[in-house]
């Protein structure tokens, strides 16, 4: 298992997780090697719901976007990414504000793609909702130029090392 890319720099703490990430309430809760698989869990807020008070659809789909992504982050090498280039969401039952558990498992990886599925539960155990994925990975870039693993390793830990300074900072000022 790779621990040297941007994602588990965002489960550990050490880099700050996606704006969305934040408004799902999205959480990590384990990776299993074996099956290829994460689960998650969400805290569903109010602010997520439609005119009828359940968490809206799209949210949902967001939701499981977010299941599915993270089983392929957890491998993936530092200068890589993966993004959806299509997915299909099955609405199953009403989800409520409150928590959701979320898990994710590469079915079959194949080059530059990779097949996702992903399943949305309450805390009941009840399945709230389901997903088939298809990701493309690919080299990171900037400006139209890929960036050289050795050159994300580095700017991942300076910027590593820039926000452990300021933690340090703001600690000791208290």
């Amino acid at each position: 298992m790779r621990r040297d890319n941007t994602f588990w720099a965002m489960v550990d703490g050490r880099l700050p997780l996606p704006a969305a990430a934040t408004l799902l309430g999205w959480r990590f809760q384990a990776h299993n090697e074996t099956d290829r698989s994460v689960s998650v869990s969400f805290d569903a807020s109010d602010a997520l719901t439609n005119p009828l008070g359940q968490i809206h659809g799209g949210m949902l789909a967001a939701m499981l976007d977010d299941c599915m992504g993270p089983a392929i982050y957890v491998e993936l090498p530092p200068d890589r990414i993966a993004v959806t280039v299509e997915s299909k969401t099955v609405f199953i039952q009403a989800a409520r504000p409150g928590r959701l558990f979320g898990y994710g498992r590469i079915e079959h990886w194949r080059g530059q793609l990779c097949f996702v599925s992903g399943r949305l539960s309450d805390g009941q155990g009840r399945v709230l909702a389901t997903a088939t994925a298809t990701f493309r990975i690919g080299h990171l870039r900037w400006r139209g130029w890929r960036v050289p693993g050795p050159l994300v390793r580095h700017l991942l830990r300076r910027q590593l090392r820039k926000r452990a300074a300021v933690k340090a900072a703001t600690q000791g000022e208290g």
